[in-house]
């Protein structure tokens, strides 16, 4: 019997129709996996925080920690805290209306990922941030500081004017209360060739240190050809297989001697202009030249800051003093400023807004003396409105 060309039509729609019912009650038979709460905050709108996410935060956290330290249930606690104060803060900005754009905050990461030199990747960010004790995403944070920013801006311009533009007498204290650690130790300024064993096999490492002590060989007979090499590691380190550090300061100091020892021993006894022949350091193969001796040193506010014992100094020798103090005064009145804010925040929003802690689902993650301060947080005078389930 042939059946007509609409029946079969017809015929397969009913089919298929019976299949997705069918495909349908069997998953709805099927039980899907649920994500367990850690946090409800609400200020402006419903805002969840689950456990899975809790999770990935403490392992970033304990990334960052190094080797050395496994995070604690008091390190969890200070998370679960300090998460309840940044949903607060956004959902704050938002009723504030206090926004910042997608387009800024890849701005940020690009301008970040910059300063880490070239060839920095994404992780290498996530990597450089955990290190400084941000257990969010990168993404997250940035926008929170972001966030944070745009509110000081809106709300104490006046100050942060007077921050960025700080008086004549402001500069002159600031220096007359940082002279104590304006005293430059004894130092030598030089440039180095090195090739970096980090990573590398014993057998690439013998390699290297031959190819060094050959060059090193090479600039004892004739000296003058140390800018070849110079340029050569400059312009293509993998090609020449080292590179070069073109300024680098060393202090006599027993800090100093202790982070690079060989360096140290060998360098002291070099005379300005002098090469060295390879020395093993635990970063790599180096051969160094000296350019200047810069003996011991009150500095004024027109000096360079090379030679300090500063993360400004090993980032920038060349900035001056009067910069240095500079950026001392507008830092600290910056953060003098932003932790009064957070403070005046914190405690406000966490009146106002209304927080629930799943404190059922962290039994395997927090001790008891941390549960137990999490749950003193639902009792009046904690400073929190807060629920415990």
């Amino acid at each position: 019997m042939r059946i007509n060309p609409v029946v079969r039509l017809v015929l397969a729609v009913m089919l298929f129709a019976t299949l997705a019912v069918a495909g349908i009650a069997a998953q709805a038979s099927t039980t899907l996996p649920t994500r367990k709460l850690v946090l409800q905050v609400n200020l402006k709108s419903n805002e969840q925080y689950f456990l899975d996410t809790f999770k990935a935060d403490s392992d970033r956290k304990e990334s960052g920690m190094g080797k050395l330290r496994k995070i604690t249930s008091k390190d969890k606690l200070d998370i679960i805290k300090d998460t309840i104060d940044m949903m607060l803060f956004r959902q704050f900005c938002e009723r504030e209306e206090i926004r910042i754009s997608d387009s800024e905050i890849n701005s940020q990461l690009a301008q970040y990922k910059a300063s880490l030199g070239p060839g920095a990747t994404d992780a290498v960010v996530e990597t450089n941030m955990h290190r400084s004790g941000v257990f969010t995403d990168a993404r997250t944070y940035v926008k929170q500081d972001l966030l944070f920013g745009a509110y000081l801006k809106k709300t104490y311009p006046n100050e942060i004017g007077t921050i960025s533009m700080p008086s004549a007498a402001d500069l002159l204290k600031t220096y007359d209360d940082m002279k104590f650690n304006l005293r430059r130790p004894s130092s030598y300024r030089f440039s180095m060739l090195i090739a970096s064993i980090q990573g590398k096999s014993d057998a690439d490492k013998k390699k290297l240190g031959d190819a060094m002590r050959s060059i090193a060989a090479k600039l004892k007979d004739k000296p003058e050809s140390y800018e070849e090499y110079f340029v050569k590691g400059m312009v293509d380190p993998q090609g020449s297989g080292y590179q070069t550090m073109p300024y680098a300061i060393l202090a006599k100091t027993a800090d100093s001697h202790s982070q690079y020892p060989n360096i140290y021993d060998r360098v002291f006894k070099l005379k300005e202009g002098e090469i060295s022949d390879v020395i093993e350091e635990n970063i790599g193969f180096c051969i160094v030249r000296v350019s200047q001796y810069l003996p011991e040193k009150q500095l004024g506010l027109d000096d360079f800051i090379e030679g300090l014992s500063t993360k400004a100094a090993s980032s920038n020798p060349s900035a001056t003093v009067m910069q240095l103090v500079a950026n001392e005064f507008q830092s600290s009145k910056y953060n003098e400023l932003a932790q009064k804010t957070r403070n005046e925040i914190n405690a406000q929003t966490r009146k106002e807004g209304k927080v629930t802690i799943y404190v059922s689902n962290l039994a395997d993650q927090l001790d008891a003396p941390e549960i137990d301060e999490l749950k003193a947080l639902a009792k009046k005078g904690s400073g929190y409105s807060v629920d415990i389930k």
